[in-house]
């Protein structure tokens, strides 16, 4: 292939303050640093994220669009107050569950209606970049539906699919023909593209079963976001601190009522305590213990710090989501904290037990694993501190991905 000129299309970017727009914000800003040619095509969000300081070097490259936000009835976006408002509530949903058997698709997909603006757009940037390689980045879903018909207006061209998410995850609340139809517009996307991207090996085994070019493209962390100093000096053996950030998943009563009877075993033998910091609301409940705080949001650098001063982090993982090597998870690997993993089976507690990171806690081995903590609180043995966490980098995983597309 000539020299790389690439078109990143991501419906989620910086400020837009979630993670969906944290992948490809982090992957552009090592493409920049190795020279190669690209823009960013995206949608326009207001507010500030925790990565918009790795936009600074690309900002120029940055086009976006004015997205437009999908119906949202009544009943789901207000809580009715007084009589009048309920009546009205109630008819909303009445109405809805009958609309939204008439639509066509996932109507819960954000980027629905979306699709002809970033269609133009691409169409414009790739005649005035002289764009050869487009990338677009799922989920959302159905604005990738631009790719078939980009394929068609410039065959010569390599496009790329990158999927965080199955895109079959989003079918919940979608009748038959719905999922029909999500499936019939899944397929032509696949068609259509050279190479299929994808966050762990679970997902990149499914998509090479369809016959397309698979590659794996990890969660990865950031070294410069975690260059801050460690205030802490030694450890107190005994008190024993425990900490948690980011959000909840549904599916977790059992994690956390298991969390709670490992706090109180610990505190039979030392005193320990659990912070917990959630960025949304939900398990109130589930959390109220003696020995367990619950905090509200906070930035990254102020829990890069909490996560220093603590013993421990807690890892809490769904059901679905047991096969999940996140950046999150990445990055607690990569300040070497021993790890409390909370969650079924899979490929990250199977990571943890290789590579000697930390502790995977189920109802069948808790007695088990407390001794085994209070046995380390004092050895010190996990985590392997010799393990090289440099694989997970955005820069190596970057340069990885520059060396695939030049093969297309």
């Amino acid at each position: 292939m000539n020299k790389l000129k690439i078109l990143v299309v991501s419906f989620y970017f910086p400020p837009y303050d979630k993670v969906g727009g944290r992948r490809w914000a982090k992957h552009c800003k090592y493409l920049k640093e190795e020279n190669i040619e690209f823009t960013v095509l995206c949608g326009n969000f207001k507010g500030n994220s925790a990565w918009d300081k790795d936009l600074l070097s690309y900002k120029d490259q940055i086009e976006r669009v004015d997205v437009i936000r999908k119906y949202e009835p009544y009943h789901l976006k207000t809580l009715p107050r007084n009589f009048p408002e309920k009546a009205y509530w109630k008819l909303s949903l009445l109405f809805w569950e009958w609309k939204k058997k008439k639509l066509q698709g996932n109507y819960f997909d954000a980027s629905t209606g979306n699709e002809e603006l970033f269609f133009e757009h691409a169409i414009s940037l790739v005649k005035n970049k002289n764009i050869n390689t487009v990338i677009i980045s799922c989920g959302p879903f159905t604005y990738s539906t631009i790719l078939p018909r980009l394929k068609k207006e410039f065959p010569q061209l390599k496009f790329i699919i990158d999927y965080r998410d199955y895109w079959e995850d989003g079918f919940d609340g979608l009748i038959q023909n719905q999922i029909r139809h999500e499936i019939k517009m899944q397929q032509k996307v696949l068609d259509s593209v050279d190479l299929i991207l994808s966050p762990n090996s679970e997902m990149e085994k499914h998509f090479a079963a369809t016959g397309k070019l698979s590659y794996l493209l990890p969660h990865c962390f950031d070294e410069q976001d975690l260059l801050i100093e460690d205030k802490k000096s030694e450890t107190n053996s005994d008190f024993i601190n425990l900490l948690y950030g980011g959000a909840f998943y549904g599916g977790i009563e059992e994690n956390l009522d298991l969390i709670k009877k490992f706090v109180d075993a610990l505190n039979v033998f030392k005193s320990a305590k659990a912070e917990f910091y959630v960025s949304i609301k939900g398990y109130e409940s589930e959390l109220t213990h003696p020995n367990i705080r619950r905090h509200g949001f906070i930035n990254a650098i102020e829990y890069f710090k909490k996560v220093q001063e603590s013993d421990y982090v807690l890892l809490i993982l769904a059901p679905n989501r047991v096969n999940a090597m996140s950046s999150k998870f990445f990055e607690l690997v990569a300040m070497r904290k021993p790890i409390l993993y909370f969650g079924g089976a899979g490929a990250v507690s199977e990571f943890i037990e290789k590579f000697n990171l930390g502790f995977h806690i189920t109802r069948n081995n808790v007695d088990k694993k407390i001794d085994a903590v209070l046995k380390n609180n004092f050895e010190k043995t996990v985590p392997d501190l010799s393990y090289d966490i440099s694989t997970y980098t955005f820069e190596h995983q970057t340069k990885k991905l520059i060396n695939q597309l030049q093969l297309l």
